[in-house]
């Protein structure tokens, strides 16, 4: 009469079990660190690719979107440049305005107001010529400037009657740097902060779709790990009775 053990084919059994847990726990363990469903193509091939696309897709619009901020930054450091030189040709027509009081001033008076008039004048050319922006001029007309500001030439206060024509001169200055201003504004406002407003919510929304695809649903993955070390703890379990019942049977075999 023979007698076998089967005890170990039930002990691999319940091993393949264990390894299996143990690598579902591994991989819930993982998600759960990462904040990721996806690790790894094997855990989502199609939506792996379907997450990067979206991954380049927001990509590009992050870019576009720190493109069109670098410009509203030119567009806000002209606007202020045009703010001071408007303020200029304000002090400069009450110069002017002062200085075409015939019968008020003196020499004296007059000179002094034609020399302040010629340092308001200096400042407001050296101005327009050499404000840039990353290495660009902004009001010379060239290309990347923002606007033409043209020089402030035949301005005259020596005399009350010159002073009375440069008030007309002043004046079309005026005009075209509250021209420019307008023009400035409306761009930075309508065209530019609109379209980063556009491209912000087109990225959000590209980022929560995204999200449904890669980023781990951790309420549903806890559970999963849960589950994974019951299975685990079990399995141990069923082993350590496994291997008492072949030791038990083999300790009764051996009594005489």
């Amino acid at each position: 009469m023979s007698l076998s053990l089967n005890s170990g084919l039930a002990a691999l059994g319940v091993n393949l079990k264990l390894n299996d847990s143990y690598g579902k726990l591994y991989r819930s363990m993982e998600r759960l660190a990462s904040g990721q469903r996806i690790n790894r193509a094997s855990d989502d091939p199609a939506g792996l690719v379907i997450s990067e696309q979206f991954r380049a897709q927001i990509a590009s619009l992050n870019q576009e979107i720190d493109n069109t901020t670098h410009l509203i930054n030119k567009y806000e450091t002209a606007s202020s440049t045009v703010m001071e030189m408007r303020d200029q040709l304000t002090e400069l027509r009450s110069l002017a305005v002062s200085a075409a009081n015939e019968g008020f001033n003196d020499e004296t008076a007059q000179a002094a107001l034609d020399q302040a008039a010629g340092y308001i004048v200096a400042t407001y050319n050296r101005t327009a010529d050499t404000a840039v922006y990353n290495g660009a001029k902004l009001f010379d007309g060239s290309e990347g400037s923002l606007a033409e500001v043209s020089e402030l030439i035949g301005v005259d206060l020596s005399t009350p009657e010159a002073a009375a024509a440069s008030v007309e001169v002043i004046d079309e200055a005026i005009a075209e740097i509250d021209a420019v201003q307008i023009d400035l504004g409306a761009t930075q406002k309508n065209e530019l902060e609109s379209r980063r407003s556009s491209l912000e919510v087109t990225a959000q929304n590209l980022q929560a779709a995204e999200s449904v695809h890669r980023d781990v649903d951790y309420a549903y993955e806890v559970a999963n790990m849960v589950g994974e070390m019951i299975k685990v703890q079990a399995s141990l379990a069923l082993m350590s009775h496994t291997n008492i019942q072949g030791n038990s049977v083999l300790s009764l075999l051996g009594q005489k």
